[in-house]
């Protein structure tokens, strides 16, 4: 080596150890700065702080204290942990901040409840939080898993969202039990609470079984101990039910007995009191829910010595007077001409009526089933059904009403085997054998239409007007679509004006509730306008949604309904709205009133008179719908409405609007269709539409 090099060397070598020194000599006078405060902080250390934890001069419990108390806010590297020890630490202190460092990037879980209690049938709810340090931990995939129970191996996964909460809705299923989950997250060690029970309780919507189903008691007999069996709509059984055997519907009606099913959902009902003589239903009662009737028959002494005859008349015996043959007689007519009239509620009384006189008479059981099957109360007529089935076996008017009692009551096996006996009885009813097909297959149907058709007070010339189908998958769910040119025969208040709109929509429908009495409807589409605001070959395009809710007030297919809804068109510039209500109510066995209100604020369909400027516009349609059972439909309407107009007083004042459907069929599932409309819009003539079309449906389960 030469002595340059040496040199050169050296002078390398002392100049490293003098870096070394005044390095040292820095932090160590930096140290000796550090303030006492330091442990005090609420925020973690960061790297240059805990440097000058270590090297400070504190005693090595003060230090770990420090450690301890703030922690770290930053996470260490292999390398950090080395330089760590290279200026001193202990272990002690590297093991504290250690733990702090994975204390920092531990996840942290919390639940919104350790256990949750839900109904059959409902859902339980489940919101899972994460952290870390702290701070929401969002985008991290939730896993939720059940074991045991209802909901044995259930695995749903969310992600948590920028809050760091992942929602989990938990289906309660049909049956009673418990079922723990889990919550995981893949290749994380939660820190916190990570498990649920989820207990499924009976639903609150119950039912009851009477055994036996029905009494029939000779004058002063005591009926037996009836046992009632408590489910709700599920077949849970429930347990601790307080019930009331109540003679009648009135609410003032007589407690005939109580009593509270047990563990097994049953209770036995001891019958005490004096028992009211002639035909009557008696109510099992949950509170004020009625859970089950039971038809009660209580010859009086001189029905009990009159006797019955083979085919359900009662013959005349000593006690029964000819005055009473009459009064009988007359209240069963009366009874039919209640039903041939559409009044099953006077048909009710009437055949009661007559079961007072004579409890076993055949035709008045019949009478009062089908009396009770048009008010909608299927569950009640099964029993009057049954009754006269047992009293003459060989009557196909009876076993024909029960399978539509049974129909009626959702009971599709029941339905199809008392249809099957009524067509053994009588080979002649060739109707009951597509009856009897039609309940072993899916309910459901399609149905469509196609309308052709000009309108008066316009330039445009005749054509395809309407094209549109509903598909029935399920009682419970539809979907719908087609094209109209403002004809719009189901929502009237979307026209006004002769001019034509092209409009296209597209959705569905989903009925739940008590025998699908409730329904949901959500429509989109668009509607064009077919002339612009620069010139007539241009056009304006309007999005259109509309949100429908239906209420049926019974059961019945027929009975009263009301729809509340909201249509909105969405322009590029502003928006039409109108809100509107409908009502259909039976008011005869074919006859139905048909009403409804709109108002809102559109530019209607009149374009060329009155260009696009919306109008406020509030109508009411009133009319009747005629409609026999094999598809023959008329139905008129007449309507009336108020226009307002900010920007021309001629474009104000009074719409009057008259529309005429009519259907007739011409083959199965087949029938020629018509629409009439005529309209004297404020702002321009009079004008009127005509359409004629055919429509079809094809059908299984009665549809």
């Amino acid at each position: 080596m030469s002595a340059s090099a040496m040199i050169s060397g050296a002078g390398r070598s002392r100049s490293s150890g003098l870096a070394i020194a005044i390095c040292c000599a820095l932090t160590l006078s930096v140290a000796m700065t550090l303030p006492r405060e330091l442990a005090a902080q609420d925020t973690g250390l960061s790297k240059s702080e805990l440097v000058r934890v270590v090297v400070s001069p504190d005693s090595p419990g003060e230090k770990l204290s420090t450690v301890r108390d703030r922690c770290l806010s930053f996470e260490p590297t292999a390398g950090d942990w080395n330089d760590l020890r290279n200026l001193g630490a202990s272990e002690d202190l590297i093991a504290a901040a250690q733990q702090c460092a994975r204390d920092a990037q531990a996840v942290r879980i919390a639940l919104n409840a350790s256990r949750a209690t839900v109904r059959a049938g409902d859902t339980a709810m489940v919101t899972v939080d994460l952290s870390r340090s702290g701070a929401p931990l969002g985008g991290q995939s939730v896993i939720l898993a059940g074991s045991g129970g209802v909901g044995d191996g259930t695995r749903l996964s969310r992600t948590t969202n920028a809050r760091g909460r992942a929602f989990f809705s938990i289906p309660a299923g049909e049956r009673i039990g418990a079922t723990r989950y889990t919550v995981s997250v893949s290749g994380v060690d939660l820190q916190g609470p990570t498990r649920i029970t989820v207990t499924t309780v009976a639903d609150v919507a119950m039912v009851a079984a009477i055994d036996p189903p029905s009494l029939e008691l000779e004058a002063g007999e005591q009926p037996p101990e009836l046992q009632i069996t408590v489910r709700d709509r599920f077949g849970n059984l429930v347990t601790g039910v307080e019930l009331d055997l109540v003679a009648g519907a009135d609410p003032a009606a007589p407690v005939l007995g109580t009593a509270a099913t047990d563990a097994d959902g049953t209770a036995g009902m001891p019958v005490v009191g004096e028992l009211p003589s002639g035909v009557s239903t008696w109510e099992v009662r949950a509170g004020e829910t009625v859970l089950a009737s039971l038809p009660v028959q209580v010859a009086s002494p001189s029905a009990e010595a009159a006797g019955v005859a083979a085919a359900g008349v009662t013959a005349a015996g000593p006690d029964r007077t000819p005055a009473a043959e009459t009064a009988e007689l007359t209240a069963i007519q009366a009874g039919q001409a209640s039903l041939e009239a559409g009044d099953p509620a006077a048909a009710e009384q009437s055949f009661r009526e007559a079961l007072g006189i004579s409890p076993r008479r055949a035709d008045a059981q019949k009478g009062l089933g089908e009396a009770l099957l048009a008010q909608g109360r299927a569950e009640q007529a099964i029993t009057w059904f049954e009754f006269a089935t047992r009293q003459n076996p060989g009557d196909a008017d009876a076993w024909d009403g029960l399978g539509r009692a049974y129909s009626g009551d959702g009971r599709r096996d029941d339905a199809a085997a008392a249809f099957a006996r009524a067509h053994e009885i009588d080979p002649s009813r060739e109707e009951l054998t597509s009856e009897i097909e039609d309940l072993g297959r899916p309910p459901g149907y399609v149905t469509g239409v196609l309308w052709g058709g000009s309108t008066s007070g316009n330039s445009e010339s005749g054509g395809i007007r309407r094209a549109a189908f509903d598909a029935s998958l399920s009682p419970a769910v539809s979907l719908r679509g087609g094209w109209d040119r403002s004809l719009a025969p189901r929502s009237p208040e979307l026209v006004r004006g002769p001019d034509e709109w092209d409009g296209w929509y597209a959705g569905g429908s989903y009925s739940y509730g008590s025998g699908q009495r409730l329904e949901t409807a959500i429509d989109l589409g668009q509607r064009t306008q077919k002339f612009g605001p620069i010139d007539e070959s241009s056009s304006l395009v309007q999005n259109v949604y509309r949100l429908t809710q239906t209420v049926r007030f019974s059961e019945d297919r027929r009975a009263a309904q009301v729809a509340v809804g909201g249509y909105l068109g969405r322009w590029f510039d502003r928006d039409d709205w109108i809100v509107f209500t409908r009502l259909k109510a039976p008011i005869g066995r074919q006859l139905s009133l048909v009403a409804s209100g709109s108002y809102g604020e559109t530019i209607g369909t009149n374009w060329v008179e009155t260009g696009r400027h919306a109008d406020k516009d509030g109508r009411i349609y009133a009319g009747v719908a005629w409609e026999n059972t094999k598809g023959l439909l008329v139905q008129p309407l007449v309507g009336a409405g108020s226009v307002s107009s900010d920007r021309s007083d001629d474009l104000s004042g009074t719409l009057f609007d008259l529309l005429l459907e009519a259907a007739v069929p011409v083959s199965k599932g087949a029938a020629l269709t018509g629409f009439v409309r005529h309209q004297r819009p404020p702002g321009s003539e009079a004008y009127t539409t005509f359409a004629l079309g055919l429509g079809f449906k094809v059908g299984w389960a009665g549809g």
